[in-house]
């Protein structure tokens, strides 16, 4: 029976062919300064994989033809980062006319770079353990724009909470322990000595639909940051409908403006691990835990690392575990202008470590508004020595008390 092979088939194949000469030809007569990376580069357009500065699968860039109208670029397993005369070759960038598909786990490695500009779209392919992930060294770069935002979401037809992973960032900055850790959600390293290290840059992005369960049985956060170093920039950053946590500092010390956490199934925001950033307008509402969750290691610090200031709060609850959860060791923070609605419980203190860093004066909140309180409100539940640790007074949070910020506006969803 005659075999029958498509046009497209036979176009690829010829290419193929074409560029094996090719590269047998250069690796006969070139000499050893001759660039055979290029070479290299050249090849990976007929991998399968999307890679180098393709748009999509082995189209776009340095490789041969035009690529389809209405594209879908797959993503999935590893940016490499790669060094050429000194230089970063590595670097994938999207492009917003595609539509990028996340089929399972995307890893950008030490010296890797992943650039999402502004208006990309990306669905992950749900139930797939679909996430994405910075390992130290690797840089994310999300370059939104107000009324265009970079947006990763699932790709379900219905879509719901927990569809997907969602996005990992580990940079080499300190934690409190002082040594590297592993984070306890993919088995991959965090935390150094580089207080100035850099992870990359978000800005005006939003992350929906996040949370799955991963292999030990805890739910992903809607973004993550493991001991990232100042010179990660983060602002405007949304998670929406986010199964677990919206978003975990855990360590590091870079700043976190304009944080927007809507209708999250774990606590809005968690500060674990002496966080030592500065955060300053942080929006929730739907929060099914905590708002503000800060906890530290089960072990007592005596010293923490730095003082940390998160001011221009807004908490519209309900947020049944308290608008802020103070745990375990704690840390040493200083929370203003705290504004908060519809609580039950206010200030939760949980544990004799947390209530002791309490007493020696680590936790200090001035202007928090409990404005609409349930008929059984309790501000506090701490029992301790140093009941001034917080004051009551009006508060405006992030511009509008419980009501939507103007700073919002064009790149959210799900604010009134």
């Amino acid at each position: 029976m005659p075999l029958f092979l498509s046009k497209s088939y036979m176009k690829r194949l010829f290419l193929k062919s074409v560029l094996v000469g090719i590269s047998f030809f250069l690796s006969v007569t070139c000499s050893d300064d001759d660039p055979v990376e290029d070479n290299d580069a050249m090849l990976m357009c007929f991998d399968g994989i999307l890679n180098g500065d393709e748009v999509t699968v082995d189209c776009g860039g340095i490789c041969p033809g035009f690529c389809p109208l209405s594209s879908i670029g797959i993503l999935g397993g590893e940016v490499k980062g790669r060094s050429q005369n000194g230089e970063l070759v590595d670097v994938l960038q999207l492009d917003p006319s595609i539509e990028y598909r996340l089929v399972g786990p995307l890893l950008i490695r030490d010296k890797g770079t992943l650039a999402i500009p502004a208006g990309t779209v990306i669905k992950a392919d749900p139930n797939v353990g679909a996430y994405i992930a910075v390992a130290q060294g690797g840089q994310l770069f999300v370059f939104g724009q107000p009324e265009n935002p970079a947006v990763i979401t699932s790709g379900a037809e219905n879509p719901m909470p927990g569809d997907w992973g969602g996005v990992i960032i580990c940079g080499q900055a300190p934690i409190d322990t002082g040594e590297v850790g592993r984070s306890d959600i993919i088995d991959i390293f965090y935390g150094g000595s580089e207080v100035e290290d850099s992870s990359g840059l978000i800005n005006y992005l939003r992350i929906e639909y996040a949370g799955a369960i991963g292999e030990n049985e805890q739910n992903f956060d809607g973004i993550a940051f493991y001991g990232v170093g100042s010179f990660t920039s983060i602002t405007n950053l949304q998670t929406y409908e986010n199964l677990g946590n919206g978003i975990r500092f855990i360590g590091g010390n870079a700043d976190a403006e304009r944080l927007v956490v809507t209708n999250s199934g774990g606590n809005g925001i968690a500060v674990t691990n002496d966080w030592s950033g500065n955060g300053d307008s942080w929006h929730l509402s739907g929060i099914s835990k905590a708002g503000i969750q800060i906890a530290s290691n089960e072990v007592e610090s005596p010293n923490p690392i730095v003082t940390d200031t998160i001011r221009n709060i807004s908490l519209v609850g309900p947020a049944l575990e308290g608008g802020l959860t103070y745990s375990e060791a704690g840390g040493k923070y200083v929370l203003t202008n705290f504004y908060t609605t519809d609580l039950e419980l206010g200030i939760n203190v949980e544990g004799v470590s947390a209530s002791n860093q309490i007493d020696l004066g680590n936790l200090k909140i001035d202007s928090i508004q409990f404005d609409n309180p349930s008929t059984d409100f309790v501000p506090t539940n701490y029992m301790g020595t140093n009941p001034q640790f917080y004051e009551e007074n009006s508060a405006s949070g992030t511009g509008n008390g419980a009501s939507k910020p103007d700073w919002t506006d064009g790149w959210t969803r799900g604010l009134e």
